[in-house]
């Protein structure tokens, strides 16, 4: 007979499942719950009726930054993770990464991709690309010189199209 989970192993499984749900890739779950891949990968084909992707997984969050749109919701999403982020720790979390992620589609953009989100909260907490404040509109971004859309603020990109 197995012995039971604990209360912090309970909401640990939880996460991992609302983050299996929400298609973050398994060696990510993998990594952000120490819960062994078998079982995640075994949740995954129980969720979506399919094997997860395999395959090598992004570097950093340069590869999905496609356009000024796509920065300025990763931005937002780095933006809203850090003010809901009360400790001063520089790892990512699970449970924070999904309260960031659930805020952020109350309010932001449904159509980000989560592991976009959750690779640009660990580069720039890591330093992997800048988080910079933009000189007219004073808005924080993600900034990086070798992507030609993050080498300027989104937001203002976004506000010259529309005008």
């Amino acid at each position: 007979m197995s012995a039971l989970l604990s209360p912090e192993e309970l909401e640990n499984s939880r996460v991992a499942h609302e983050l299996i749900r929400l298609k973050l890739r398994v060696p990510i779950v993998h990594y952000l719950t120490s819960i062994h891949s078998k079982p995640l990968r075994l949740r995954w084909r129980q969720l979506h009726s399919e094997s997860p992707p395999n395959g090598k997984l992004p570097d950093s969050v340069r590869s999905f930054i496609a356009d000024a749109m796509t920065l300025a919701n990763l931005s937002s999403f780095v933006a809203l993770y850090n003010r809901l982020d009360d400790g001063e720790g520089r790892s990512v979390t699970a449970g924070m990464l999904l309260r960031a992620w659930k805020m952020h589609c109350r309010v932001g953009s449904e159509n980000l991709d989560i592991n976009a989100a959750w690779y640009a909260i660990r580069d720039v907490r890591s330093k992997i690309v800048g988080w910079q404040r933009c000189s007219r509109c004073q808005t924080m971004f993600i900034y990086e010189p070798n992507v030609s859309h993050a080498r300027s603020c989104p937001f203002c990109a976004l506000a010259k199209t529309r005008a």
